[in-house]
């Protein structure tokens, strides 16, 4: 399947979000391709660039910024990013970087949440996260240990976020599009056999298995 930049209407303005494993060229190529098609639909509106979890540098940054952001006429402009080094060349640029309200618990200890996460929710913790509830689409949960989610997990995850390849994923209801451990992920079509059910997710000789339960 061709990958493509998607638009999605938020409360927070027009969100563009750039598929992850694509080099630089076919990136300004998607840049001209999405403007072309949506005509003016980005004029004076506001405008959320989420790079997702791509490593972008100084070079693909100035390329978005020249092929899709000055073009666009967006009257604000909002990056989004959760790599770590993407945020930084992000932050000393000076360029406006989405914040979430967040959960964040004690160093070292496993979180317990007993509620669903909301849309542009997000949960750090430097442990365990244990959810009793669902995480909703458009909420993250980042735990540098295990995730377990007692509900339906339709947000985006990421377990043993600080390089632990030995962290796993439990989902009672599985529904998301894309799951991470370390600094592996997987993109996951609705199609998928595990799709809605009960789901485990660790990691194996550098791949993500996801094992109905």
């Amino acid at each position: 399947m061709e990958s493509h930049i998607l638009l999605k209407g938020t409360k927070e303005g027009i969100r563009c979000i750039f598929p992850e494993d694509e080099g630089i060229m076919k990136i300004e190529k998607m840049c001209d391709e999405v403007l072309k098609e949506s005509g003016r639909i980005m004029y004076d509106c506001s405008l959320v660039i989420d790079l997702q979890g791509r490593e972008s540098d100084e070079e693909e940054i100035i390329a978005i910024l020249r092929n899709l952001v000055w073009p666009s006429g967006a009257k604000n402009v909002v990056w989004r990013s959760y790599d770590p080094k993407t945020r930084k060349i992000l932050k000393t640029a000076g360029f406006c970087i989405e914040e979430y309200p967040s959960y964040k618990g004690s160093r070292g200890r496993g979180l317990f949440i007993y509620k669903s996460l909301r849309s542009g929710q997000k949960v750090e913790h430097d442990s365990d996260v244990f959810i009793i509830g669902n995480v909703n689409d458009g909420s993250e949960v980042w735990a540098s240990g295990n995730i377990w989610i007692w509900g339906k997990l339709q947000g985006v995850v990421h377990a043993g976020c600080q390089g632990d390849e030995e962290a796993h994923i439990l989902a009672k209801v599985f529904e998301s599009n894309q799951v991470r451990i370390g600094k592996l992920y997987s993109s996951i079509e609705r199609n998928s056999s595990y799709w809605s059910k009960s789901t485990l997710i660790y990691a194996q000789e550098n791949t993500l298995i996801f094992k109905e339960i």
